[in-house]
């Protein structure tokens, strides 16, 4: 996948299927463990452009809060693009107190509520997931489906 700005990607195709450019108004983003570094490039690349208005959202999935890769970067990104991108965490193992965000397995209801609580319309957004792949197999894939998105309003790194 490459970024192109303004929203818009090419998702590189397999075997010999030809390559696809597909422009987006959101990008909602699930990663899981290592899977953040892909999502941080792909954030990295919207933000650098201020005139892009590709809004950002991404629900990244860990154990436990010390598992959480890159998150002062993250939280970082966040308080210095407020009106562009939402970060959302969950993990596995609640700690003893303080924790703000979720705890448990991805699921519809994190899906919906931090991905797309503000982007209604299917047609301007794009997912993208990256992670172990019982995560995509058995959550991600199914919940977008059932959501009424299509194969044409995902990719998986």
């Amino acid at each position: 996948m490459t970024y192109l700005g303004y929203g818009k990607f090419r998702k590189h195709a397999y075997l010999r299927a030809p390559d696809e450019t597909r422009q987006a108004k959101h990008f909602a983003m699930i990663a899981g463990g290592t899977g953040i570094t892909p999502m941080l490039q792909l954030i990295k690349a919207v933000l650098r452009n201020p005139k892009d208005e590709t809004t950002l959202s991404l629900l990244f999935a860990n154990k436990s809060e010390n598992d959480i890769l890159l998150r002062d970067e993250l939280e970082t990104l966040v308080a210095k693009y407020p009106e562009k991108i939402n970060v959302h965490f969950t993990i596995e193992e609640a700690p003893a107190s303080g924790w703000k965000y979720s705890t448990g397995y991805v699921n519809k209801e994190m899906i919906e509520s931090h991905l797309l609580k503000k982007n209604t319309n299917k047609e301007s957004i794009q997912f993208f997931f990256c992670g172990p792949p019982p995560m995509i197999k058995f959550c991600c894939l199914p919940t977008v489906k059932e959501l009424g998105y299509t194969d044409a309003n995902y990719y998986t790194f």
